[in-house]
């Protein structure tokens, strides 16, 4: 069973906040304001998942005292995918935030 959530942390995640949405919405009448806390939260652990993968994957080879060209593209790769997934969250939040003056207004 552990495997199996380590293998898969963004699906267990995701029906966490699944799970929290539902009861909050059901049992405790959230507004918006509660879901966009909520989702902002989601955007929030989602990376620090992704940063704790790129972290162990770039530790993995720390007894190793040179590293390859291919180690080099591999965190070169990896970080170009927390800049796409960080411009993602941001696109995301600028649009909440757009939606949120709208409806200010």
């Amino acid at each position: 069973m552990k495997k199996w959530i380590t293998d898969r942390p963004y699906l267990v995640t995701s029906a966490i906040f699944l799970v929290i949405m539902i009861i909050g919405w059901q049992v405790l009448y959230w507004q918006a304001e509660d879901f966009t806390f909520l989702l902002l939260l989601y955007f929030i652990v989602t990376l620090g998942i992704r940063l704790d993968d790129i972290s162990r994957k770039i530790g993995s080879g720390a007894g190793q005292s040179q590293a390859g060209a291919a180690d080099r593209d591999s965190i070169i790769g990896q970080l170009n995918d927390i800049k796409a997934s960080l411009g993602a969250i941001n696109a995301t939040l600028n649009k909440l935030l757009a939606e949120k003056e709208r409806l200010d207004k």
